[in-house]
């Protein structure tokens, strides 16, 4: 019963640690619209009144998210459309 219990235990724990890839598919030109919309939002803030340190932390964002898609974004011309 204790290694039933251990295991359960186990299996329980290593589940909380386990990344979670979420995928997403666009056609390429969405992807390629999304893009231009976040690069006029950065520029947007860039001319924008906000305070210096909101400004930096709107642009740090879209950096990041840019980058993700980016390193993550891959073309799959096997779908069927």
């Amino acid at each position: 019963m204790k290694k039933v219990l251990f295991i359960l235990s186990a299996v329980t724990l290593v589940s909380f640690t386990v990344e979670k890839f979420v995928v997403i598919k666009f056609k390429e030109d969405q992807v390629n619209y999304h893009w231009q919309n976040l690069n006029t939002i950065k520029q947007v803030v860039n001319q924008s009144a906000l305070p210096h340190n909101q400004a930096i932390f709107v642009l740090q964002s879209i950096d990041s998210l840019q980058k993700d898609i980016q390193s993550s974004a891959s073309i799959d011309s096997t779908l069927k459309k």
